[in-house]
């Protein structure tokens, strides 16, 4: 009887520890939701947002987290706003891509696990749009910690890309000129003083022409614009998760490149309908361009500007919904060589041309063309073709029927 007594002793003391504990736990409260529930950049100070792109710093972008009960959140994620010196910039339509390249806005509904006192964790997968994220996080009073692991739906486009090698020779070239017009160029090809002869050119033809002209300085000799363009990009990489790396050189290098990797979350892509879409992060791109400086010389920039600007903001949309691209892949039936073009598209183009065309009336612009070109002995039997270029181009321009300007490249060997 006597170890009776003890042993239910000893069993209502255990259960008074349980208790105990419990008691304890229910002490603990987690941070009540109206103090996180907020919207978190790497601009703000107060709400701090602290996000990962497979596993790369990402900035340009914001994050709303909402919870009502403390038990699930609404985590909102999107481009903002861009800011050159302090302003915001979203009334003109200068908006930041979103984090999930193709997605303006990506909403994750989760399930919230308290941090004790100081806030909560998530974890978890969302799939949506034939993509998927695994994503982790967590969030305290001021500041929201976010990873992100994307894999993007399946695209022939995920590769390492070469730039395609430049053979004065061959058919193909690094550099893709394929434009087509109406109106074709009517010059004069000046082949010693006094003699010449007659030429009518395509656009394209011309530009392929004078890609070839070994006009551009690098260490003691010259290359073409075309063995320029292999000496400053190697690669582009596609990664499955809407990275693009860019393998490339300085142009102070021409003469001996000195490879590197552009850094992961600059320039994202997505494929939407069969064409390609680039998502460029705006913020970085606004931080080296102000970081660089330019000799003006005679030219009147801030007029340059003033004129421009409202037709630069025609594109503004784009930063956001990504700048359409064309591409294509084919491999060949003989060798199985995979190659790859990328180029802008007639909209585009003619977009970017009619931007250009009122620079060609600036006559300090001109005359700083003409210079260059006379100067340049290798380019001085064009530099009597240049009036009526630049005369004719307006008029070639407006009857353009084919326009892809861009790159080609072939698939690199798998390591």
């Amino acid at each position: 009887m006597k170890k009776q007594l003890i042993y239910a002793f000893a069993l209502v003391c255990s259960m008074g520890l349980f208790s105990g504990c419990s008691d304890d736990d229910e002490k603990i409260n987690p941070l009540p939701v109206g103090d996180v529930n907020a919207t978190y950049s790497s601009a703000d100070a107060n709400n701090q947002l602290a996000l990962r792109y497979g596993g790369a710093a990402m900035t340009g972008k914001r994050v709303s987290f909402n919870s009502a009960d403390g038990k699930t959140a609404t985590i909102t994620m999107e481009g903002a706003p861009v800011s050159v010196a302090g302003l915001d910039l979203e009334a003109l339509g200068l908006v930041n891509p979103g984090v999930v390249p193709g997605e303006k806005s990506t909403i994750l509904t989760v399930d919230l696990t308290p941090v004790g006192e100081t806030g909560y964790s998530f974890a978890g997968t969302d799939e949506a749009n034939g993509r998927t994220i695994a994503y982790e996080g967590q969030i305290e009073k001021g500041k929201l910690a976010l990873d992100l692991d994307v894999t993007m739906p399946s695209s022939d486009l995920v590769s390492t890309w070469n730039l395609y090698p430049y053979d004065p020779y061959g058919d193909v070239f690094p550099l893709r000129t394929n434009w087509e017009s109406e109106q074709q160029f009517d010059l004069q090809l000046e082949f010693a003083p006094g003699v010449s002869i007659p030429m009518q050119m395509q656009p394209g033809g011309l530009i392929a022409l004078m890609s070839a002209v070994e006009m551009i300085p690098a260490g003691e000799g010259n290359l073409t614009l075309q063995g320029a363009m292999a000496a400053l990009l190697k690669s582009l990489t596609f990664k499955a998760d809407g990275n693009v790396v860019a393998t490339y050189s300085d142009a102070a290098n021409l003469a001996s490149p000195a490879w590197t990797d552009s850094p992961l979350n600059m320039v994202h892509y997505a494929v939407k309908n069969n064409q390609l879409y680039a998502y460029l992060n705006v913020d970085a791109i606004v931080q080296l361009a102000l970081g660089n400086t330019t000799k003006s010389g005679d030219i009147d920039l801030s007029g340059i500007i003033s004129e421009l600007l409202p037709k630069l903001l025609e594109f503004a949309p784009m930063l956001s919904d990504g700048i359409p691209l064309g591409y294509g892949v084919k491999t060949t039936q003989e060798g199985g060589e995979t190659y790859f073009a990328i180029y802008m598209e007639k909209e585009l183009g003619l977009k970017l041309l009619n931007v250009v065309l009122p620079l060609l009336e600036d006559e300090n612009i001109v005359n700083m063309i003409k210079d260059a070109a006379a100067s340049n002995p290798d380019f001085a039997s064009y530099a009597s073709m240049l009036d009526d270029i630049l005369e004719q181009l307006p008029g070639v321009v407006a009857k353009t029927t084919t326009l892809e300007l861009g790159l080609n490249f072939e698939q690199a060997a798998a390591e």
